[in-house]
């Protein structure tokens, strides 16, 4: 019969180590916020790169603060993602079964570089797109009055979006790695999937039809190579088993 207290021990050794590994993520993430503050000017020349002539304003005394605030932070955490890659894995992987340790690491490491192929592919083609047609329909009737604050919380809205919707793949290959997904759960409701993908879209998205649909094609895009990922680790695994089950019987 187990030892109630020795299992309380063992939850409040998990939280205090859970506890200081997040002091750590944090204090890493507002030290490098506070250098990248000084240069939130510079970073805010990346976001005007790809305006398409829009006047700016801002409304507010503070508003101009809060958006170098905001942009400091945001690069905070993608400069710091390798730091809280590697204490959520010192985390969970003394809970991993040996051959579940390296499907977690490579999702992790394959999450960061996935994350910011979309957040590269928003900035390069989709944002562009997004915001000529933005421009497009303006009329000389109606004249743009578009805050710095609503600017840039659009972009990084944006940006954010597709680097999630990037990790798709990731996501997959884990879950199937780990057993918990399989190629028939992604066939058999493929047209749930599919009005899935675009209410997701209409979600996260701003409501204009462009920005939707740039969205939804790349989902679908991921979606049919998650499938595709899922049935080859799904071989794998049964090619696996088979070979166990050839070694037992010849045991």
């Amino acid at each position: 019969m187990s030892n109630p207290s020795s299992s309380d021990m063992k939850l409040l050794d998990h939280l205090g180590e859970l506890r200081r590994r997040l002091a750590v993520v944090v204090a890493a993430n507002l030290l490098v916020a506070v250098v990248l503050f000084q240069y939130a000017a510079a970073i805010m020349e990346y976001l005007f790169a790809i305006n398409p002539g829009m006047e700016l304003v801002y409304i507010s005394p503070q508003e101009l603060l809060l958006v170098y605030i905001q942009l400091a932070v945001l690069a905070a955490v993608v400069l710091c993602s390798p730091v809280t890659i590697y204490q959520v894995w010192a985390f969970v992987s003394k809970g991993l079964y040996q051959h579940e340790k390296g499907a977690v690491i490579l999702s992790l490491l394959s999450g960061l570089v996935c994350f910011a192929a979309g957040a590269v592919f928003c900035y390069l083609v989709v944002l562009p797109v997004t915001l000529q047609f933005f421009v497009r329909i303006s009329t000389e009737q109606v004249a743009a009055m578009i805050s710095v604050q609503n600017y840039a919380n659009f972009i990084n809205k944006m940006l954010l979006a597709f680097g999630i919707v990037f990790e798709m793949p990731v996501l997959v290959f884990l879950f199937s790695k780990l057993g918990y997904l399989h190629p028939e759960s992604i066939r058999d409701k493929r047209g749930v999937l599919i009005i899935l993908v675009f209410i997701f879209a209409a979600i996260i998205t701003p409501p204009d039809v462009v920005s939707q649909m740039m969205l939804a094609g790349p989902m679908l895009l991921l979606m049919q190579l998650s499938y595709y990922i899922c049935c080859a680790v799904d071989r794998s695994r049964k090619r696996r088993e088979a070979r166990e089950a050839r070694e037992t019987a010849k045991a």
